[in-house]
């Protein structure tokens, strides 16, 4: 066979958001990803050449933000989890509305939605595919967010594309173990950042932080990424005995999920921490929240939904409490609320005077970790993607491999 592979990026290799990469060996060539970057406005990949198919690792906006915007240029298939494909429509109909009501140019239309919805390939866990006529796809749990995939192509060399993944296992998924490979291309998030504590301290610092909230008489908001965080937090909360309320889109997601048991650590234990909590449905179920001890909402990164309506109401309680568990990108509310003690009210910047934590639940893995799973690979060669410190990996990676930092657009022969 020895076919040459080439690689380009057309975003998110020297930045985190708006991942995608173009892929050509032999006679296919794939599309890994196609995302965007949450901002105002959001940003956007540069255009793809043709391609013979979608590869999607999973459902979040900076990896599958823009593949709506494929379907009105041409039709191709999209290969990811069933889950996957519920989950990108319904984060797909929210973009178009959060461009309507910010002013933003659509990126797509409905059309394009309903063409990208019917070109879904499901694709699940260990189950493998004949790609061209050479290559064989093998699909592992990336262990990030329930549906996610870490995609293994088999060919002359073997080459892993990692996504995001995890390595620790969490209340709502399994963590992801390394795949051996030639050629492994990794995400690089939390380069130069170890996570500081073991999952279980986290869980109990974040109880803690409520019980003093609670007790002074305030109220905890989580804002969350409706897709796995709020249904994580919600498991870990299950036994406190907290009144908490649950709202925004994490709703629907938590449904989706639970018709998808075998992407779930335990699908019994999601299904009881849901059982516990209360779903707001209306503008009474908000008052109703804002009088309760924990109150559970979109979005993650506080640029709109249901958070800010209850941070207009409680932005000067001190007794109360904004707990983030998230990456906050740049330019994102919740960066600015970390940063500088303030929140955008849709274009009117308020000081907040109840208190601000941070606690990390991220579902990535952390810079130690990136390292051992890479040597565990045993990789001849890494492209180091998704990253805004791709530096520091890069002497503790090339002891054991040959590291490939390319830049957005440049052609990479592998």
């Amino acid at each position: 066979m020895n076919n040459v592979l080439k690689i380009q990026f057309l975003g998110g290799v020297e930045e985190i958001g708006r991942l995608a990469m173009v892929l050509e060996t032999g006679d296919i060539r794939l599309l890994f990803e196609y995302g965007m970057s949450p901002g105002k406005p959001p940003s956007y990949p540069l255009p793809p050449p043709l391609v013979d198919m979608v590869l999607l690792t999973h459902a979040h906006l900076d990896h599958s933000g823009m593949i709506p915007w494929l379907f009105g240029q041409n039709d191709q298939n999209i290969l990811t989890t069933k889950l996957t494909g519920e989950i990108i429509n319904l984060l797909h109909k929210d973009t178009i509305k959060i461009a309507k009501s910010e002013g933003y140019a659509i990126p797509y239309s409905n059309n394009d939605l309903k063409k990208a919805k019917d070109a879904i390939d499901p694709i699940e866990p260990l189950q493998k595919r004949t790609i061209g006529e050479d290559y064989e796809l093998i699909c592992h749990s990336a262990g990030h967010i329930p549906g996610s995939l870490m995609f293994e192509l088999i060919g002359d060399k073997k080459i892993l594309f990692t996504g995001d993944f995890n390595v620790i296992d969490t209340r709502i998924v399994k963590g992801t173990k390394p795949v051996n490979c030639d050629i492994l291309f990794l995400e690089g998030t939390y380069a130069g950042r170890d996570h500081p504590k073991k999952r279980d301290e986290i869980e109990k610092d974040l109880i803690l932080k409520i019980d003093e909230v609670v007790t002074r008489g305030g109220v905890a908001i989580l804002p969350a990424f409706a897709v796995s965080r709020s249904q994580e937090l919600a498991m870990v909360l299950r036994k406190t005995g907290y009144n908490i309320w649950f709202d925004g889109m994490g709703k629907k997601v938590s449904k989706m999920f639970l018709k998808y048991p075998k992407h779930l650590r335990s699908q019994e234990e999601l299904k009881k921490a849901l059982n516990k909590i209360n779903f707001v449905h209306s503008d009474h179920g908000r008052k109703l929240a804002l009088k309760s001890d924990v109150i559970i909402t979109s979005s993650g990164m506080m640029d709109g939904g249901p958070v800010l309506n209850y941070m207009n109401k409680l932005k000067d309680d001190t007794k109360s409490a904004v707990i983030l568990s998230g990456y906050q990108v740049p330019e994102s509310n919740a960066r600015l609320l970390i940063d500088k003690g303030k929140l955008d009210f849709y274009g009117v910047k308020l000081d907040i005077k109840c208190e601000v934590i941070y606690f990390d639940f991220s579902a990535h893995a952390g810079h130690s970790e990136l390292i051992d799973f890479a040597q565990k690979c045993n990789p001849e060669k890494i492209v180091i993607m998704h990253s805004d410190n791709r530096e520091a990996l890069i002497d503790p990676l090339k002891e054991f491999s040959e590291v490939i930092t390319p830049t957005t657009n440049e052609i990479v022969n592998l």
